[in-house]
């Protein structure tokens, strides 16, 4: 009874201790955090201002193409590559009002792996990070265009940084991140449950 009630507590506190995924941490000026949508389709979430979601976790990825491979970098001088493995992911979409200017960061909980913003390749990841969302995919200009010369997006670290300049009605900008995988605090827990039983049983306890 009282191996089972030492487990039950170091599970609850390694439960609360961990964060159960990498997830978006903060946003300032021109973003906002929110729920996964039900639409990310145009004029579905139109506003002054872009929306950032977390999509999914865990997500295993094969050689997927992205636009930004490199951290740190930025879509002025883009480095293009392949990403793999397990990521968790994430939407930033701006359905502009035209001559809106915003500009703003989103900061994730882990560190930014990869960046993709290009209508090819957001067309790709629709499928395998979707929670219910409906997202535009193969239309066209959905993707983050630097149009004016004056958008673009930075990430360094856990950072992402974006300009966008609302041109049109609609002017979709959309951006899918990918940040370092994180385990579910129920897995780590057994792990170190699975440790303290090994240590019970070799004391004879």
């Amino acid at each position: 009874m009282k191996l089972t009630t030492t487990m039950f507590v170091l599970a609850s506190v390694a439960a609360a201790a961990l964060p159960a995924a990498g997830s978006i941490i903060g946003t300032t000026g021109g973003a906002t955090q929110i729920l996964p949508p039900f639409s990310a389709m145009p004029g579905a979430l139109t506003a002054p201002n872009a929306w950032a979601w977390n999509e999914a976790t865990n997500i295993s990825l094969g050689a997927m193409p992205v636009d930004l491979s490199i951290n740190p970098s930025n879509s002025f001088a883009p480095t293009p590559g392949f990403i793999s493995g397990l990521v968790d992911s994430h939407f930033i979409h701006y359905d502009g009002v035209p001559g809106t200017v915003i500009f703003g960061t989103v900061t994730f909980s882990q560190p930014i792996l990869a960046v993709q913003y290009t209508d090819t390749n957001l067309d790709l990841t629709d499928g395998l990070a979707t929670l219910g969302t409906i997202y535009p995919t193969t239309l066209p200009g959905r993707g983050f265009f630097n149009w004016t010369g004056a958008d673009f997006i930075d990430i360094n670290g856990n950072v992402l940084t974006f300009q966008m300049v609302g041109i049109g009605a609609p002017d979709l900008e959309q951006v899918r991140v990918f940040t370092r995988a994180v385990p579910a605090p129920g897995s780590v827990a057994l792990l170190g449950l699975g440790g303290l039983l090994a240590a019970r049983r070799r004391r004879g306890c």
